[in-house]
């Protein structure tokens, strides 16, 4: 049986009543602590605003006080780098030398931009002084905020060069005239100083007589690096990655190595590069800016800072190998003398300033050029080619170059866009990269001498070649600068020469003989017909083509003409028929250079008094009655400016 208890409530305990009272009086005491803390914290807000208040006019007086006393200044130059030792021994990256150059680089970047944007847009810089920032309070700018007007500036640039380059190829002569004069290298010198007429060799360039013995070892130098090269295609100063990643990347590893020193694995890679460092000092003089600018068969470059003047330089490393630092030493004979024959830098061949060993590595040091025409090309026109008025100026120059090396008697023997260095101001052009060149001494018949899109007939065929092939591989260059569009792009020795009879017909049975007979009977049969190796589509296997018909299907002029346009070619306008004109003129230079016969190809010198280099037009300014008797020559002044100074008497 189940109990169940019952318990009565006491007096004591409170009803319903009660409790419902205790609840809402309860919430009247926490309603009156929230309110007191939402007061509190009111008077905290109100505090620090009028603390923050006094802080704004304090600053403002002391920024004040500084620009009065000319503490600040809007033009303050970056301090000076301390200036380097004298060069010596091999030097060791230290902790103390690399800090103060991480510390100096920061320094010398941090109104970079401004200095930059100044060049081409000096008004906006101007305009900058008149912001929003009240009197005496200078805005601080952080990296980022740097980094990005630096790269709006180049922005502004790029497209500024863009429109530079490209100027006066719109319909009609849209986007007006472009004054491109004959640049000379130093001021003060004019272009009749050149003395462009005459083809006498250098003075101070002496041959020397070399025995048998050191012929031959020159030869094998040579076929060393004849060999390297066709096995690798050797394009030095390209740009190869992205700047600012490489530039995190090196100035980590850079820091690393600072703090812990540094071992030969660090320095050179598996192939036997210099791996350079952000941030290093080479020699205790050169302060790498740049770690990599390209990189080719033999070598890598670099950009660094001469900390002895300030200026900027490109370093050449070659690898660590000892035939390599032969072909280094060899390069090195062949810049020194062509240097030396062109004491006024007037010849547009790159300046070598010295060299040295660095941990086991031959360094060339040159002067810093922007970069080469290929990235141009690429950058600036899209592949889609220069105005007339940049390539006439290029042509004149390179030629000049051109000219010089065969006068001290050296073949180039790899000239192309990559190896044409340009300006930063992009007026002038210098041939670098003499890796390849030779002296005649050193010449032997060879299929694979020289890039193939830019190789002559006589290298296809392993005949004798000389100076002409550089005619050659330059008339291509000129070629690829106007139209954007590689002119001979073959993909074997037997495809440039199908290539080649498209546009200048059948080659002379002479040349073909005069090749190596086991080379050019690959390609041409006993009755002489042209032996075409192509790829069938069906089997994907090589057949070989007996071609019968080998005239020309198209010719230089037709190509220059087609990317001069219908619309020019029909216009009336003087503007268009004199840039017609010039045109004309270009393909008749190209026709010539680009001669299968390399006797009669022109040379560089006859080059240079051909009416493309010698007549003005296209916003050139001839210089004085000279100019204007050039701009004459082989007809009538096509401008009043040119009639009025072709009229002048010339000055005695």
């Amino acid at each position: 049986m189940r109990r169940f208890l019952v318990r009565v409530p006491s007096a004591r305990m409170s009803g319903y009543g009660e409790a419902k009272r205790r609840r809402s009086s309860s919430r009247g005491r926490s309603a009156g602590r929230d309110e007191k803390r939402q007061k509190g914290k009111k008077d905290k807000k109100d505090k620090k605003h009028r603390d923050g208040e006094r802080d704004d006019r304090s600053r403002r007086k002391r920024s004040r006080s500084r620009r009065d006393r000319g503490d600040i200044s809007e033009n303050e130059e970056p301090p000076a780098l301390d200036k380097a030792p004298e060069t010596g021994s091999e030097a060791v990256l230290g902790r103390k030398d690399s800090i103060s150059a991480l510390a100096a680089k920061k320094e010398d970047n941090k109104g970079a931009w401004r200095q930059e944007l100044k060049k081409t847009h000096p008004a906006e810089v101007e305009g900058e002084d008149d912001g929003d920032q009240p009197d005496g309070i200078v805005e601080e700018e952080n990296e980022e905020d740097v980094d990005k007007r630096l790269a709006e500036s180049r922005m502004r640039r790029e497209a500024l060069i863009a429109k530079w380059v490209t100027k006066g190829e719109q319909p009609n002569g849209q986007g007006g005239s472009l004054e491109t004069p004959d640049t000379p290298m130093e001021a003060g010198i004019s272009d009749d100083e050149e003395d462009i007429s005459e083809d006498k060799p250098p003075e101070g360039v002496e041959e020397k007589e070399l025995d048998e013995e050191s012929k031959q070892l020159k030869k094998d130098l040579q076929r060393f690096i004849l060999q390297h090269k066709a096995e690798e295609g050797d394009s030095m100063f390209d740009e190869t990655a992205d700047e600012d990643a490489i530039r995190k990347a090196s100035t980590t590893t850079a820091a690393a190595i600072d703090q812990t020193g540094a071992s030969a694995d660090d320095w050179d890679d598996q192939e036997g590069y210099y791996k350079a460092k952000i941030g290093e000092v080479m020699l205790g003089r050169y302060l790498v800016t740049e770690d990599i600018c390209g990189k080719g068969v033999f070598s890598n470059v670099c950009k660094a800072k001469d900390k002895a003047d300030d200026s900027a330089v490109a370093i050449k490393v070659m690898r660590c190998n000892d035939m390599m630092k032969k072909a280094a030493e060899k390069e090195i004979e062949i810049l020194e003398r062509l240097n030396k024959a062109d004491k006024q830098n007037k010849r547009h061949v790159i300046r070598l300033h010295r060299y040295f060993m660095y941990r086991g590595h031959l360094c060339l040091v040159f002067e810093c050029m922007w970069d080469n025409l290929r990235v141009a090309l690429k950058k600036y026109t899209k592949d889609k080619g220069m105005s007339l008025q940049a390539v006439r100026a290029y042509t004149r120059q390179l030629l000049v170059a051109l000219r010089h090396l065969h006068r001290c008697q050296i073949i180039h023997a790899d000239i192309k866009p990559d190896n044409i260095l340009i300006s930063a101001g992009h007026n002038v052009v210098k041939i670098c990269d003499l890796g390849s060149a030779m002296e005649l001494t050193e010449v032997e018949p060879t299929p694979y001498l020289v890039s193939r899109f830019y190789r002559a007939p006589e290298i296809c065929l392993a005949a004798k070649y000389s100076f002409p092939l550089d005619v050659f591989a330059l008339g291509c260059t000129f070629f690829e600068l106007f139209t954007g569009k590689i002119l001979f792009p073959g993909k074997s020795n037997n495809d440039m020469l199908r290539l080649f009879m498209e546009v200048k017909g059948k080659l002379p049975n002479k040349l073909v003989k005069s090749g190596t007979e086991t080379v050019w009977k690959q390609h041409f049969d006993q009755n002489m017909d042209f032996k075409y190796v192509d790829t069938s589509k069906a089997t994907r296997k090589k057949v070989v083509r007996t071609i019968t018909d080998l005239s020309a299907k198209k010719s230089i002029s037709d190509m220059v003409l087609a990317r001069v346009g219908p619309e020019k070619q029909k216009s009336t306008e003087n503007d268009d028929q004199l840039y017609v004109k010039k045109a004309k003129q270009f393909a008749d230079l190209l026709d010539k250079m680009i001669v299968m016969d390399p006797e009669r190809r022109v040379s560089a010198n006859d080059g240079l008094e051909l009416p493309f280099v010698t007549e003005s037009g296209l916003g050139s300014k001839p210089a004085g009655a000279a100019g204007a008797a050039a701009a004459t020559k082989g007809g009538e002044a096509t401008t009043p400016q040119q009639q009025k100074q072709a009229s002048k008497p010339a000055k005695k």
